[in-house]
């Protein structure tokens, strides 16, 4: 059996349907052999004393027509009747006034579970006949006028065996039943299971950038449906408020980034027509204007990529081109500050993804590694598919983060670093981890020992 068989038979078993067909089947079962237990007991109880009765009815019998006087004439008696015995469960012992039998089997009468003298006269164990096999004996001593006793008794073992099959017919019967309720669960549990999946595979689109998915659902259906149709709603007002919110963001960008243009143009020009100390304030205004448009396009940037609103097309990408071109972009600024760019992945290596958005991800990295990363110190980079997952790393020899604050440090605006001296806005993590959420990954905050490495997980390249 294939790995996606396994798993999507294991999704069938773990549907609550047919958990709830199997909890009922099983407590079922358990009451079916309860009742078993009990009704066998319940039986054996009614035997006896129905086997009783029946010993009690025909020693009266005997003593109302006076047979049951001395030894030899009951012995005499029964011999005259055993032809016409028809059960061969009966057994009748006579024994005379020295105790000697003179009729039946002496062995299958009761002697050792019964204290000298016995309170009641019935007899009841587990003896072995002449050809070994094991009886049951329940039976009545009848002392007789000359000494002698009569020993009337059946052996209970063919009476129970007998009983015995009507609890396990019914056992048996009841388990059918339960092995056909949850062979008739089967088909609703698998329904079940193609809608969800249905729901699941709506909701992963959605999440993938594809805001027109929606789950199929009938209005006039069952709770699924209704939770279908919940979701949709859920779905168009999370739609109509990225709208709003795009319309916005885009107003506002477009409002702010021509008076920005324009103030820096004029700080521009205002700098060319003064010297020493004024010229020196303009500029830092105008790298202050520079940077104010450089966080607010990271933002709207993070943005897109949160929604999914991003252009974005995926495709088998090669690993080790990708890093090559990453290499190649920042080989200038590595140089400068004496740190090789080292790859590591396999020639055959691929990716599955944005190629855009993960050269994107990666000069994020790199450029960090870059400015808290030690001078000389080599960076490393790193691809490998392992278990159905593309793992994209970047590894410096610095002085890296604290493991507690390694979450901390994806978040939006957070900067460790609040000396001033380095450079940033604190969104490079975040629009990092944003492309490794649309990509279905994450990305995570390791210790390199020493150094930090950055890890981006995404699904990889599955092959035929």
């Amino acid at each position: 059996m294939s790995w996606g068989s396994t798993r999507n038979l294991r999704l069938l078993l773990n549907t609550s349907n047919f958990r709830q067909a199997a909890t009922i089947a099983f407590i079922c079962l358990l009451v079916a052999l309860m009742s078993m237990v009990f009704s066998n007991h319940l039986l054996e109880i009614v035997m006896r004393s129905h086997v009783r009765d029946m010993i009690l009815t025909d020693i009266r019998s005997q003593q109302l027509h006076g047979r049951l006087t001395e030894a030899r004439n009951v012995a005499a008696a029964l011999t005259y009747r055993q032809p016409f015995e028809l059960r061969k469960d009966r057994h009748s012992i006579v024994f005379d006034s020295a105790d000697q039998p003179l009729y039946g089997d002496a062995r299958l009468m009761p002697r050792d579970n019964c204290p000298a003298p016995c309170a009641s006269n019935w007899r009841h164990a587990e003896l072995r006949d002449s050809r070994g096999r094991t009886m049951e004996i329940l039976g009545l001593v009848v002392p007789l006028s000359d000494g002698g006793q009569y020993f009337s008794a059946y052996d209970l073992r063919p009476m129970l065996e007998r009983t015995r099959i009507i609890p396990l017919l019914a056992s048996a019967s009841l388990l059918i039943i339960l092995l056909s309720i949850m062979l008739i669960s089967l088909p609703f549990s698998i329904r079940n299971l193609s809608r969800i999946n249905r729901i699941r595979d709506a909701l992963g689109r959605y999440a993938s950038g594809d805001h027109s998915a929606m789950v199929p659902h009938d209005r006039q259906g069952d709770e699924f449906d209704q939770l279908g149709n919940e979701i949709n709603q859920g779905l168009h007002r999370i739609n109509r408020l990225m709208d709003e919110v795009q319309n916005i963001t885009s107003h506002i960008a477009h409002e702010l980034r021509t008076p920005l243009t324009r103030l820096q143009g004029r700080l521009w020009n205002v700098a060319e027509m003064v010297d020493g100390a004024a010229r020196d304030e303009l500029q830092r205004a105008i790298q202050d204007g520079e940077r104010i448009q450089n966080l607010f396009r990271a933002v709207m940037r993070i943005a897109e990529v949160e929604t999914g609103r991003c252009a974005h097309q995926f495709e088998p990408i090669h690993a080790r081109q990708l890093l090559e071109d990453i290499r190649e972009y920042y080989l200038p600024l590595a140089e400068e500050r004496a740190c090789e760019l080292v790859i590591q992945t396999a020639d055959d290596c691929q990716l599955y993804g944005d190629r855009a958005l993960l050269f994107q991800a990666l000069a994020n990295l790199i450029d960090n590694a870059l400015k808290y990363g030690p001078t000389g110190k080599p960076i490393t980079l790193a691809i490998h598919n392992l278990h159905g997952w593309s793992r994209i790393s970047v590894s410096d020899q610095g002085n890296g983060i604290p493991h507690p604050l390694n979450d901390k440090a994806i978040e939006r605006f957070q900067r460790l670093d609040t000396s001033g001296d380095t450079p940033g806005n604190g969104l490079g993590l975040t629009l990092t981890k944003a492309i490794a959420d649309l990509h279905g990954g994450e990305l995570t905050l390791e210790d390199n020992q020493p150094g930090l490495r950055a890890i981006l997980r995404i699904r990889a390249l599955q092959r035929d």
